[in-house]
């Protein structure tokens, strides 16, 4: 029994001498202490706890009251079906229509396929006296040379003749 209270103190002499000298040794706290201390740390943190959550709390409630008066504002907007057209048409001439063969054309639409058609038209009818110019400049030629020729032969003779 001796020896393993020698052992003790020797242990307890090491342990000391591991330690810092500045650090002190409280080798005794009671459990009244302990529970004290406990309930200090525990009441700090629950106070930190319930501050954040208010702090939440009220952040929740500021962004629920925005978002409200934000829904509020996008309902007193007028929606698409309620925008009435009317002022803006009476700006704008109404369309006059025409109907061709039982079907119904705006005028504009009739008049646009007319001078599409006529453009076509004179393209096409330019085109074929591109090609009667053609044919008579070749008929021009060839009688050009024809004349040419005969020309030609008849000095020949002439020639011939003296």
């Amino acid at each position: 029994e001796i020896s393993k209270k020698l052992d003790a103190i020797q242990a307890n002499s090491k342990t000391k001498e591991i330690q810092p000298v500045s650090q002190e040794i409280n080798p005794v706290v009671s459990k009244e202490e302990i529970e004290l201390i406990a309930k200090k740390q525990a009441t700090i943190v629950g106070k930190y706890i319930e501050y954040t959550h208010q702090v939440q709390t009220e952040h929740h409630n500021k962004l629920l009251t925005s978002i409200s008066g934000v829904k509020k504002q996008i309902e007193a907007l007028p929606a698409p079906e309620k925008i009435s057209f009317e002022p803006i048409m009476k700006l704008f001439p109404k369309q006059k229509k025409v109907i061709i063969c039982g079907f119904e054309f705006l005028r504009t639409s009739v008049i646009i396929f007319a001078l599409a058609l006529l453009a076509f038209l004179l393209l096409t009818l330019n085109i074929k006296q591109m090609d009667d110019y053609r044919g008579l400049k070749s008929k021009y030629g060839e009688q050009t040379e024809y004349i040419y020729q005969m020309h030609h032969t008849e000095k020949g003779k002439d020639k011939n003749i003296n």
